[in-house]
Order: C-alpha cells, then sequence, then structure tokens
C-alpha cells in the first residue's frame, strides 16, 4: 500500500531537488545485468515513443530515455502544471499506468488518493501529447471510478490493457477486497457500461474479483497488479505483490503470477491454484533469492516491454541494498520457459 511511509519517501526524494535541479541527465547503473535508474517508485509498464523509452512514475514524474545512450532524462514531475481537472482535489497523484493510443498520444492513468485510512480515492487518466519531446497534458474533465471506504476495492494502483478483441480493461485494488478489473470504453477512457456509476457494490457485476491474498492477516496484502497480455501465446499473464512497501530494505513486498487464456480469468499459478483463492507462483521474492543478489529487496510494480527487435524485458521497483534502500527501478532480460515468464540475470540488458 503506498502508507505514508511511502509518502514520505517520496518527499525525501524530492524535498532535495528544486525544479531545475530535477531536470537532468541520470546515468544508469548496468550493474548485475540489470538496468538500474535511482530514484523512481511505482514505476507503470515502460513505452516506446519517438525511438525513446518513456518511464511514467509516482508521484506522476516521467523520464525518457534514448536508446543505447546510456542515461535517462528526468523530464518533469507535474502532470497538471497547466491546469486541473475538476474532479482532482491536489492530493496524491500516485502509481500510474500508460496506454498507447497512437505514435503521438498516450492515455495516463493514475490514482488521486484524498483519504487513504479510509480508502477514498478517485482512478481518472490525463491525455499525454507525445509529438515533440516536451509532452503536453490534458486532464480528463471525468474521472473512471472511486472508491470511498474500507469495504470497496481501494481505487488505487491502475493497470490497463487491451487484449485480443480489442477491449480495453482496467485492473486496480489494493488491500480491502483485493484484485478487481472493468472493462473501459476505448474511445472516452471512461468505464464501458453506465460510466456515471463509479462505486463498486457487491452486486454490481460489471466488477470481475481477479485475486486475493487469501492468507490470514487481518489485512488483505495484495496490490500493484499488472495483466501483460502476450503477443506470441494465447495466456494473459496476471502479476501481484503480496505483502507490505515502503519500508525501506525491510520491505516485504513480492511478485507472484499467475495466468489465463481469457482477460477476465481465471487466472491459475503453477499449482492450478486460483489467484482470487489466495493462489500465485512466487516470481521475484523479497530478498532476492531466486535472482541470487540481495541488492534488490522488496520487489514491486511489474511491468514487461517488447522491443521492436522482439526482445522481452521486466520492469519493477525495488529498495537498493546498496544505495541506503533508495526506491530504483530496475529492468532485466525477460525469458520465457514453458509459457512462463523466467528473468534472466545472465545476460545484459542491451537497450
Amino acid at each position: 500500500m503506498k502508507i505514508a511511509v511511502n509518502i514520505l519517501l517520496l518527499g525525501l526524494i524530492f524535498a532535495t531537488m528544486n525544479s531545475c535541479d530535477m531536470i537532468q541527465n541520470e546515468v544508469i547503473d548496468n550493474n548485475q545485468n540489470a538496468i538500474i535508474y535511482s530514484g523512481v517508485h511505482d514505476p507503470a509498464q515502460l513505452v516506446e515513443v519517438n525511438e525513446e523509452l518513456v518511464l511514467f512514475a509516482s508521484a506522476v514524474e516521467w523520464s525518457t530515455y534514448e536508446f543505447g545512450s546510456n542515461e535517462w532524462q528526468l523530464n518533469g514531475d507535474n502532470i497538471y502544471a497547466n491546469g486541473t481537472p475538476s474532479w482532482y482535489n491536489g492530493t496524491n497523484l500516485w502509481a500510474p499506468s500508460v496506454f498507447k493510443i497512437n505514435s503521438n498520444k498516450l492515455r495516463l492513468y493514475h490514482s488521486a488518493v484524498s483519504d487513504e485510512d479510509m480508502h477514498q480515492s478517485k482512478i481518472g487518466f490525463a491525455t499525454v501529447h507525445t509529438s515533440t519531446s516536451n509532452f503536453t497534458f490534458t486532464p480528463s474533465s471525468d474521472y473512471v471510478l472511486e472508491s470511498q471506504n474500507t469495504e470497496q476495492p481501494f481505487a488505487i494502483d491502475p493497470a490497463v490493457f487491451e487484449d485480443d478483441s480489442n477491449r480495453m480493461w482496467l485492473v486496480y485494488g489494493s488491500h480491502a477486497k483485493g484484485i478487481w478489473m472493468i472493462e473501459l470504453d476505448k474511445a472516452t477512457g471512461l468505464l464501458k457500461e453506465n460510466p456515471a456509476n463509479k462505486t463498486w457494490n457487491t452486486t454490481d457485476n460489471r466488477f470481475i474479483e481477479i485475486a486475493n491474498y487469501g492468507g490470514q492477516l487481518n489485512e488483505n496484502n495484495i496490490e500493484a497488479a499488472y495483466i501483460y497480455n502476450h503477443p506470441d501465446n494465447p495466456y494473459y499473464y496476471l502479476f501481484v505483490n503480496w505483502d507490505v512497501c515502503c519500508s525501506g530494505v525491510n520491505s516485504t513486498y513480492n511478485i507472484r503470477v499467475g495466468r489465463s487464456n481469457s482477460p477476465t480469468g481465471p487466472f491459475l499459478d503453477k499449482d492450478g491454484v486460483d489467484l482470487k483463492s489466495g493462489g500465485g507462483t512466487m516470481f521475484l521474492d523479497a530478498n532476492g533469492e531466486i535472482i541470487g543478489n540481495n541488492r534488490f529487496a522488496g520487489p514491486g510494480h511489474s511491468g514487461i516491454y517488447r522491443h521492436s527487435d522482439g526482445k522481452f524485458y521486466f520492469s519493477h521497483h525495488f529498495y537498493d541494498v546498496d544505495n541506503n534502500g533508495e526506491a530504483s527501478m530496475a529492468i532485466w532480460n525477460l525469458d520465457w520457459v514453458d509459457g512462463w515468464p523466467l528473468l534472466n540475470t545472465q545476460n545484459e540488458v542491451n537497450l
């Protein structure tokens, strides 16, 4: 959950920089075969625009990476600098997700939290115009959905994807009721059915439950869901985070995965357990045991990028044990073995 510790962490990152300091190049670290970019939390999936990689992250900041340059350019951190939408009350923007509409336009979804303890939050979006290097952001006049209390799925951590039938879906949720999805109108970006009704209830079949923690804890420790529609096989892959983020190197965040032939599930892990019933095959653990390197503590917020040459890459944030626990992003080579994703830590990422 993007708890107060997360807000403090981001505050510490940005408080030491003025607006001019933030617009700078940062050389990436290719150490341990991953591209590592410091000062990043809750990264969206990477997209290619104008022959560059584009990264959006909390709160919301955006950076670009020219292929072969070995450096990121931090371009800004306020998508609403030129005017805010009427539904946005100026509080925390968290955990964006990006959808590429065409070569000159993106749709950037994000959560806007007004009261974390009460789970009061909205998910909205801005249209990103990318025809020039200086992106411009046009806020939507309406928001997509909201949560009003802890008895509803918490309206944060949006992730958007398109299925094989060109239908567009929003995945979201954190703790509380777990992970849910709902169909979007691809043209408007809002809910496909009855867009004026923006709140979940137990009888509303527009909302589809897809994952839960399934443990015995008081908290339903699951969030940061992401679905990847594989272009070369029949599966949709659901990645989720279990346990607790935002405690630096002591974070217990870990990434689980399941897959389905249907965009709406059921998503099953390698043992055939439904993620809605607490299933989820461990993909990346909290302490780097799977990859054999304890530098990468508390990984979260999965993303998959396929380059023009057909190669796959996996991105996530982590708390850098080698850099005082700073929130950072790693990009790895990604392989597929027997229809399941597998990080390739043996070969250096070359982008």
